[in-house]
């Protein structure tokens, strides 16, 4: 008798333990049933990328004869062009400065040398240079705007410290040379 009995409750744990399984077995399917077909709704809302690439294609053959390099150096004539413009208009400017006139750009105090100043420090400005300095006096400045010299500057371009001169003929800028200070050192 305690054979049966140990065998029946055997039988019994058994059936519990299969019973689990198969209920573990089918709650399995059910994840992987579920997670089907999320990724199913997630594929179709996907199914238009195959319309989007045929699209893609057809627009880069229609613009296959865009030539590139062609592109960049119309762009390159045209910042070329650009700069011409600024420093012809910055000639013209000065010009009209230096003989009393007025100007494109409004000149301040032109007889004690601050529109000298400004003139030249608006002309470093459009060369791409910043934190410009005028060196001379403004009694010095007052001088060169009124004939010939040269006025000594500091400034940056790029980050790098660069020194030099603007001449100044006849009250115009005629020149600017500007050095970066690394290269005064041997």
């Amino acid at each position: 008798m305690p054979a049966d009995v140990t065998l029946s409750s055997a039988v019994v744990w058994i059936d519990v333990l299969l019973v689990v399984c198969a209920a573990a077995a089918a709650l399995g399917v059910w994840v992987v049933h579920r997670r089907l077909t999320e990724l199913e709704r997630a594929a179709g809302a996907l199914g238009h990328l195959e319309e989007l690439a045929v699209s893609v294609k057809k627009l880069a053959g229609d613009r296959g004869d865009l030539d590139l390099r062609r592109v960049e150096h119309v762009l390159i004539e045209i910042r070329d062009a650009q700069r011409r413009l600024e420093d012809a208009l910055l000639r013209v400017s000065e010009q009209a400065l230096a003989r009393g006139g007025s100007s494109l750009a409004p000149a301040a105090n032109f007889a004690t040398g601050g529109g000298l100043a400004e003139r030249v420090v608006t002309r470093l400005v459009a060369l791409g240079y910043d934190r410009v300095q005028i060196l001379p006096p403004a009694e010095e400045l007052a001088r060169i705007a009124a004939g010939d010299g040269e006025v000594t500057v500091e400034a940056r371009r790029n980050g790098v410290a660069c020194k030099g001169r603007v001449l100044v003929r006849g009250g115009a800028l005629t020149e600017v040379d500007l050095k970066p200070a690394y290269a005064t050192f041997p």
